[in-house]
């Protein structure tokens, strides 16, 4: 598969000064799919969009698909970039706090970038190669904040723990939180409330101790038998998103046909709600 930095064609090497056309593309995809989508986009909008003709556009990509999957590629790659970069920080925390800024970039960035994101991750659903490419976004993201993660373990700011499970969680807030973040009325006015709310919760995840079993330790004990009692403290949960008004879904005037249950109530049996609903 080819990506947007690989070495061009021996036909393909530009003059001086000349535009990078293959780029061109790459930002006019991008631009075109995060207005109108994947599925509306052609090859002579994007073409369009450059300022080339749609013959340059198949000269560079045989196909819509293989320009989309060179695309996000692409745009994976500098995320990345900006990813790894936050470790040059000191310390953990001041990683944390790099890299949540890197993923709530602004509001117009992270709109445009995420409606491109679930257009490919549609598509990666039905077809492998879209598939190997999200894959490669996922992979890079877990080893920045695995890092993350491992140092703040090492350093003592954050405490012993199930260093995969922390990845994951984390991983989910970042993708849950935007995705909400994106059904909001107001996105704009909304995003700093939403930048803060995944700090708070990041921290709190890893801020959370965990004792994941030993692998030794399993497998000494007998087919069958249960894992013994643990002294140490159970995990504190992770805080709900009731932390932030963003986080509870706003019913408005739709509560008032919410009706209350009284305390000691009779649960309602369906068959005889049913037989009084028919009258």
């Amino acid at each position: 598969m080819k990506t947007p930095d690989s070495a061009p064609h021996p036909r393909r090497k530009r003059q001086a000064g000349a535009p990078d056309k293959r780029r061109l593309l790459l930002v006019a995809a991008f631009e075109e799919v995060a207005e109108r989508g994947f599925s509306a986009v052609t090859l002579e909008d994007i073409a369009e969009r450059a300022g080339v003709s749609k013959g340059v556009t198949l000269y560079y990509f045989e196909s819509k698909e293989e320009l989309f999957r060179t695309l996000f590629a692409w745009v994976t790659e500098r995320l990345h970039d900006r990813m790894r970069a936050v470790l040059e920080k000191p310390t953990a925390l001041e990683q944390l706090h790099a890299l949540n800024d890197v993923i709530f970039a602004s509001s117009e960035k992270n709109r445009a970038f995420y409606a491109v994101f679930l257009d490919f991750s549609s598509l990666a659903v039905r077809h492998e190669s879209f598939r190997l490419v999200n894959a490669a976004f996922y992979e890079g993201c877990t080893e920045v904040e695995r890092a993350i993660a491992l140092q703040g373990i090492a350093e003592g700011t954050f405490p012993p723990q199930d260093v995969d499970r922390a990845v994951l969680l984390l991983r989910s807030l970042f993708d849950g939180l935007m995705l909400r973040w994106l059904s909001e009325k107001d996105p704009d006015t909304a995003f700093a409330c939403y930048r803060a709310s995944c700090l708070e919760q990041a921290l709190a995840i890893l801020s959370a101790r965990t004792h994941p079993e030993r692998r030794d330790d399993h497998e000494k004990r007998p087919r069958g038998s249960r894992s013994p009692a643990r002294s140490a403290p159970a995990a504190p949960p992770v805080p709900s998103p009731r932390l932030h008004p963003l986080a509870s879904p706003d019913l408005g005037d739709d509560r008032a046909a919410v009706r209350p249950v009284r305390a000691g109530a009779r649960p309602v049996r369906p068959q005889r709600a049913l037989a009084k609903a028919r009258g």
